[in-house]
């Protein structure tokens, strides 16, 4: 039951979190109504666990945290995907600036 209350909070401070990174535009709407949907999910899993069950077994899964852990890791998966691409497109960027930038240097030599 503590349990149920400090992840309950923890989801709330999350929310609070999400929906004040979006009013200084730091995500976008739609980021901010995905994350939103997810802490609130995670608050009925915590508060109602027989929803990830019955979910899980509509999927052939038989039990709900088996089902909650599976969408956890291809999510994040996802996410380090996105997030590999997006340093690596940084990466390239940064260098073509610093070769430009060097370049500029060498012609007024």
């Amino acid at each position: 039951m503590i349990i149920q209350f400090a992840l309950s909070a923890v989801f709330l401070g999350a929310l609070v979190w999400t929906w004040r990174r979006f009013r200084q535009q730091a995500l976008r709407r739609l980021e901010a109504f995905v994350w939103s949907a997810l802490w609130l999910a995670a608050g009925v899993a915590v508060w109602w666990p027989n929803v990830t069950t019955r979910l899980a077994n509509l999927v052939g899964i038989g039990r709900g945290s088996d089902f909650v852990l599976y969408i956890a890791v291809t999510v994040l998966t996802v996410l380090v995907l996105h997030l590999h691409v997006a340093h690596d497109k940084l990466s390239r960027e940064f260098t073509e600036l610093v070769r430009h930038d060097a370049l500029k240097d060498v012609d007024r030599s």
